[in-house]
């Protein structure tokens, strides 16, 4: 019998029939407040004195890039209005360091799971099916020893965060539990065939039978999206006006906005007076994260490449090669703790991308909270924090001799300190900050539970 049907059947049945268990949860009146003033405003009736108890639910943090950094490090503004709860399945050390002595309880299964690669296992949807098997598995164990059953039985919210495995936590959460879905971005690997692509951009396979045979993710993934919708007390939101666009585009629904953040304290500080001759990029090396063009345009230019964030074996070699091709310096980290990530930015000449079709992009944040000029390319969501000109650049793919110009105005410690200074209005404006996002969320969660006592 199929995993699905088997956990639908009798198991799934036994599991939510035990003490505990999400359908003998508590009522919502249990934890209401005993006054009429609190943060969270009259309407929802959490009590002023016990935060609401919020369960955040990720699938993995095994890449370990941007969305997962930002979601890290999120939470700890989140914890000040919120009791949170923290479940996922694969959390490597350093997710653990990142929220340590912040007072957030973590779940994960007893061995961490990792996402299965490959052709088969995209045609089949393996990676969905083996994460939804995992969390069921949770809600009677866990490497804590606390049961999702558990958890589950005594929330107020729960707010998913998507990615690989993320979805298919929302089948457990009871229809009356207000449920939030931050949605990334819809899974480019099942709806757009950049992914599909080398790092030199050459297809890995024929694109068209590839997009044919990714039908059955397509679909799991669309039903959990409008489960979601449909939910009484359900909620999505984009991380960008990009994001809405596609959200709208691919599953015909609305939504709100939860925007990325940048702590600009973690990037204060003295820059070096005269920036060194290197460029930085930021993520895994991929043709998605367009770093075989980046060494393109920097050919002739006599700037070096860092790149942060590591790279598959075989694409390392093509990579160095291409690079020694073009007499382009090229270094690679893997991983940079935060005190050296911020003091390698701050060096740099620039913080360059030209990533496809970004959803958001931390990097420019990044870059300006650090006083470092922002060169991107100019689509996706890096249209929504750079003005060009102005907090940064932002320019064509493929014109090279533009990007070049941008690479010597980059130099100017005038322009670069005009850039910073309204890169960082820009982020104050744009309520880019951990404490501004965690008011947008706890108004989130204000207004289903609002919904749910009229």
């Amino acid at each position: 019998m199929p995993f699905q049907a088997r956990w639908r059947g009798e198991e799934r049945r036994r599991a939510l029939s035990e003490p505990g268990a999400p359908s003998a949860r508590r009522g919502h009146a249990d934890i209401k407040r005993s006054s009429e003033t609190a943060s969270m405003g009259e309407s929802q009736g959490h009590g002023s004195g016990a935060r609401p108890r919020l369960l955040v639910v990720k699938g993995t943090f095994e890449q370990f890039g941007g969305a997962e950094r930002d979601l890290l490090n999120n939470l700890r503004a989140w914890s000040e209005r919120f009791e949170i709860t923290l479940a996922t399945l694969n959390l490597p050390d350093e997710g653990r360091d990142a929220i340590s002595g912040a007072g957030i309880e973590y779940l994960t299964p007893p061995s961490a799971w990792v996402k299965p690669t490959g052709g088969w296992a995209e045609f089949n949807a393996l990676a969905s099916r083996q994460a939804q098997h995992r969390w069921w598995t949770m809600l009677r164990l866990s490497e804590q020893g606390t049961r999702l059953t558990d958890v589950l039985a005594n929330i107020d919210a729960v707010h998913i965060t998507s990615g690989v495995g993320s979805l298919e936590f929302s089948e457990l959460v009871p229809n009356e539990v207000p449920l939030h879905y931050h949605c990334l971005e819809p899974h480019r690997g099942i709806y757009e065939d950049v992914l599909h692509r080398r790092i030199d951009g050459t297809p890995k396979r024929n694109l068209t039978l590839t997009r044919l045979l990714l039908g059955r993710q397509r679909g799991r993934d669309q039903r959990m999206v409008a489960r979601i919708e449909r939910r009484t007390r359900g909620s999505i939101s984009g991380n960008s006006a990009w994001i809405q666009e596609r959200i709208s585009t691919v599953y015909s629904v609305e939504s709100g906005l939860l925007l990325p953040t940048v702590d600009l304290s973690v990037w204060a500080g003295e820059s070096p007076e005269q920036a060194s001759e290197y460029v930085v990029t930021i993520g895994g090396a991929s043709w998605v994260k367009g770093t075989w063009e980046t060494l393109d345009m920097l050919s002739g230019t006599g700037i070096a490449l860092y790149l942060v964030g590591g790279c598959k074996p075989g694409d390392m070699a093509l990579l160095r090669k291409r690079a020694a091709e073009l007499d382009v310096e090229l270094d690679i980290q893997p991983r940079l703790s935060q005190d050296e990530l911020v003091a390698l930015v701050k060096g740099a000449r620039a913080v360059v991308s030209l990533a496809h079709a970004e959803p958001f992009g931390l990097t420019p944040i990044e870059a300006q909270a650090a006083g470092t000029p922002a060169l991107m390319v100019d689509e996706g969501g890096f249209r929504y924090t750079i003005a060009d000109g102005v907090s940064g650049r932002l320019l064509p793919r493929g014109d090279w001799s533009a990007w070049h110009d941008a690479l010597e105005q980059a130099a100017d410690q005038d322009t670069r300190t005009a850039w910073a200074e309204a890169g960082r209005e820009n982020i104050t404006s744009m309520g880019l900050t951990p404490e501004d996002q965690a008011e947008v969320l706890e108004g989130i969660f204000a207004g289903l539970w609002s919904d749910e006592e009229e």
